[in-house]
């Protein structure tokens, strides 16, 4: 049997071969050529303890005022905007039970004055007299609590933010839209408060009494002082942070409940470990930070935990320790592995 070899074929076939050899080869020779970066040694560094928040004006107290039983409104004495003092009298309600009441205590009382002197002649028994004396001091009482309940007052000073009825309605104990029930609502506006979430790692260095920065938008070129107020007890394990009060006096009222604020509370200084924030990259699809370290010149992929930024660089709370040698530039092309040539 004859062979037939067709040159047109095979040499065109061999050509490729050689091509892909070579291509292979140059491939196989890039990816062992190291990789050029920069570093820095890492070291510690003294920064300012500052800590800034965002937050929201609310009113140091919050009183929604109603009578404690469902009656009709006679007169609401005050409007929405206006300054209320602590006792001062805002709603009077229909006294037609109060009326009622007071006739029946005049009347208790004179019976009870004729027993009186019927128990003096001997005409009835003590234990009568001790009966109509205890309806006397139940009537009383009942008079006391009706005058609370008809004449509704203030319990705080501060200002009128709502009105949900007018005179003449029907006062029912439903829940008004502040969710509860009331006929006007007062805010306490002298001074205002900010509550903001801190970072558990803080808890010994906040300390009640310390002053607190605050600025809003509002009034660009005025800042505020407040004071840390409240510390409270607890820490929310899904933030991990414990919440703050800060108490600004606010005597022009300048600040309103509402509004937004920045706060800066200055807790110091304290050493950190602080890295260039390019040196920092961020893993796709995630919220995972991590960095480059150089080991005998073979890069050495390391996850960190962010803190906060200053300026250039960013604090590192975990995943480094001081003196390791770090990639700042470059490190976008490494992997785990990767050899490296400092050009630094």
């Amino acid at each position: 049997m004859k062979t037939i070899r067709n040159p047109r074929i095979f040499i065109p076939a061999f050509m490729l071969l050689v091509f892909f050899s070579c291509n292979s080869a140059a491939e196989h020779k890039e990816a062992e050529r190291s990789i050029m970066v920069e570093i820095s040694e890492t070291s510690l560094q003294t920064v300012p303890t500052n800590l800034d928040f965002t937050g929201v004006v609310q009113p140091f107290e919050e009183a929604h005022i109603a009578p404690a039983v469902p009656a009709r409104i006679n007169r609401i004495l005050v409007d929405v905007g206006d300054k209320v003092s602590k006792g001062q009298l805002l709603v009077e309600m229909d006294n037609t039970q109060l009326f009622q009441a007071q006739v029946q205590l005049e009347n208790l009382k004179t019976e009870l004055a004729r027993l009186d002197t019927l128990l003096k002649a001997g005409a009835v028994t003590q234990q009568s007299y001790d009966q109509l004396k205890t309806q006397y001091e139940v009537a009383k009482s009942n008079i006391d609590n009706l005058s609370t309940h008809t004449q509704v007052r203030s319990t705080l000073n501060g200002v009128i933010t709502a009105r949900y009825f007018s005179d003449g309605e029907m006062f029912t104990g439903t829940p008004s839209p502040a969710g509860k029930p009331a006929i006007v609502s007062v805010n306490q506006v002298q001074p205002v408060k900010i509550i903001v979430g801190v970072s558990e790692r803080f808890l010994n260095e906040v300390k009640t009494g310390q002053n607190a920065e605050i600025t809003t938008d509002v009034f660009k070129d005025r800042s505020f002082t407040g004071r840390i107020n409240r510390i409270f007890p607890t820490i929310d394990r899904a933030t991990g942070t414990f919440r703050v009060e800060i108490v600004i006096e606010n005597k022009d009222e300048a600040l309103r409940p509402g509004m937004f604020v920045r706060v800066l509370l200055e807790l110091g200084e304290h050493e950190a470990l602080m890295v260039p924030s390019m040196a920092v990259l961020k893993q796709a699809g995630s919220n995972e930070r991590y960095v480059f370290v150089l080991e005998n010149n073979v890069a050495q992929r390391i996850t960190v935990e962010q803190g906060r930024k200053f300026n250039d660089k960013v604090e590192i709370l975990s995943g480094l320790k001081e003196g390791q040698t770090l990639v700042v530039s470059g490190q976008h092309k490494l992997i785990q592995g990767s050899e490296v040539e400092i050009t630094n």
